[in-house]
């Protein structure tokens, strides 16, 4: 019996719990460039792929929130168009990477950040990650509410068994759990895998989205009131002089703010593109349909129920306009809400699941790759998310809301030097064997593991952001002069061009290595794999 344990060392008790046999600290197959067998989203998918996540809960909601800080309809729209040329812009340019040389944003940030310290941005990522998961997947269960709502009615006035601290109602506590429980199998599923849903979900949220738009219209027979007169709809006086720029300014920002994350992440969905190139007909061309289109959809929607449902609450919150469609339009309308509440279910489904648990998942695999894999990062990502308890996060933590909101401030800046760092220091040319090379024989070894520009350009960038933010999430105890909070409307671009000036001017005069060099079996051979990452296909349990 002394003998066994004896065998059974400390050593062989890891290598159970091992991503694969050949993952070590620094590597697995999932960060690995994938070869092209894993390579499987052609143009169409990218298409139906964005279709997917950007017709949303959030998108149809978000022109409202501009109207609510007394923008006219005319101004929202123009803001919410340079929001999303710019974010397009940034989406393009900042996946390249990824579709080249078909590795994550963990891995590509170690070209600037040090194979050590691309961890200060894997844990950035990662804390927003659960965060989003839990709050995307409390949207998600007001939808399942909706859809059990239309099936049965009294589910609406379930009684409800929490006290009047928790922050929630026991049919919302419910759905939320079928929510969640039912987007865990899908983590099962590789990222190469998700042609079939990303097509299927686009088409149905893309048929509903319309739908309501149709009806609404038709019923009101005009745009409605909050579209002629927003300002008497929310009590609020038109903007005008400086103060309409800066709120202009500050909206512009927000919609930014929103897609930060996903600007910084790109690389780790345009890697699985089949041809360099691919994702680009996705970005390009849908998500400023899908961007665009929602907020449209959504403004005049909103306003059309303001005019046939008066006295009802501004119903901006597509779940609450389902409901109010079936407490005033009877039973032949359950299955209209019905369908509609399934289409944006699955769509909040792809959000929470790909934007949210993947993206997280990949971080997670990056910054443990011996241990954790995608599908496993995955899966901590969503079992953190519900342990934040995000219906206390919505219903009892505006600060907090306002915190992951702002957290652009800190990506801006990541974003500028990943952009700057790869277009401009590196000229899109990168050493793959050396990413992977825990040694002074790597080039982005640096000091350590870790180059000390980045920190150095990241603080410049966030610095000036700093005391507007600290002012947004506690406005009761911190009070900032206006010329803070309007650095703050300012955050993202702010940070992003200081951070990227700075990485310019730091690596101007201090050269780092390697500059303009590849491995020289990958010239003109971009289907090359280093140190074999077929030997990883099988990535493990």
């Amino acid at each position: 019996m002394t003998s066994v344990f004896k065998g059974f060392s400390m050593g062989g008790f890891s290598d159970i719990f091992q991503a694969s046999k050949d993952a070590d600290p620094y590597k697995n197959a999932d960060i690995l460039p994938l070869p092209p067998s894993r390579r499987t989203w052609s143009k169409k998918i990218f298409l139906f792929f964005w279709l997917s996540t950007a017709i949303n809960i959030a998108e149809w909601s978000g022109a409202s929130t501009a109207l609510a800080v007394g923008l006219t309809v005319g101004q929202a729209i123009a803001v919410n168009a340079i929001s999303t040329i710019i974010i397009c812009l940034a989406l393009v340019i900042n996946g390249h990477g990824g579709g080249k040389w078909n590795i994550p944003f963990a891995v590509i940030n170690r070209t600037g950040w040090g194979i050590r310290g691309s961890w200060f941005a894997l844990c950035s990522r990662i804390i927003l990650s659960c965060c989003w998961y839990g709050v995307q997947g409390w949207y998600g269960g007001q939808m399942v509410k909706i859809m059990i709502g239309s099936i049965w009615p009294s589910f609406y006035n379930m009684k409800n068994t929490f006290g009047p601290g928790a922050g929630m109602k026991t049919n919302e506590f419910v759905s939320f759990i079928i929510f969640w429980t039912v987007s865990l199998p899908i983590f099962l599923l590789r990222p190469e895998q998700y042609r079939i849903p990303a097509i299927f979900s686009s088409v149905i949220v893309t048929i509903a989205a319309f739908a309501i738009f149709i009806w609404a219209l038709a019923k009101e027979g005009n745009v409605g009131p909050l579209w002629r007169n927003p300002e008497e709809v929310y009590g609020i006086g038109r903007l005008r002089g400086s103060q309409l720029s800066w709120t202009m300014m500050r909206m512009i920002s927000s919609g930014i703010g929103g897609w930060a994350g996903g600007i910084l992440y790109q690389s780790d969905f345009s890697r699985y593109a089949v041809q360099p190139g691919d994702q680009m007909w996705g970005q390009i061309f849908i998500i400023p349909v899908c961007l665009f289109g929602s907020n449209i959809l959504g403004i005049i929607t909103t306003s059309c129920a303001r005019g046939f449902y008066p006295d009802e609450p501004l119903l901006w919150r597509l779940y609450d306009l389902l409901e109010a469609i079936q407490k005033h339009s009877g039973p032949g309308a359950r299955a209209a809400v019905f369908f509609a509440s399934f289409a944006f279910f699955l769509s909040q489904i792809c959000v929470n699941v790909v934007a949210c648990g993947v993206v997280g998942g990949m971080d997670l695999a990056a910054l443990l790759p011996r241990y954790i894999n995608i599908r496993r990062g995955s899966f901590v990502i969503a079992i953190i998310g519900i342990a934040i308890n995000p219906w206390k996060i919505l219903n009892t933590a505006n600060s907090f809301i306002a915190a992951i909101s702002g957290f652009a401030v800190f990506l801006g800046p990541l974003t500028g030097i990943m952009i700057t760092e790869y277009h401009i220091v590196r000229k899109r040319r990168i050493k793959l064997s050396h990413l992977f090379e825990p040694s002074s024989s790597s080039d982005y070894w640096f000091c350590h593991g870790l180059n000390w520009k980045a920190p150095v350009a990241w603080l410049l960038g966030v610095w000036p952001s700093l005391p507007g933010f600290c002012a947004s999430v506690t406005p009761d105890r911190i009070q900032v002069s206006t010329t803070w909070v309007h650095v703050y409307y300012m955050s993202w671009l702010l940070g992003f061009f200081i951070s990227g000036s700075m990485w310019l001017v730091l690596n101007t005069v201090w050269s780092p290595p390697g500059l303009g060099e590849v491995d020289e079996e990958e010239i003109n051979d971009n289907d090359s794999d280093i140190k074999s990452p077929h030997a990883y296909e099988s990535g493990g349990p």
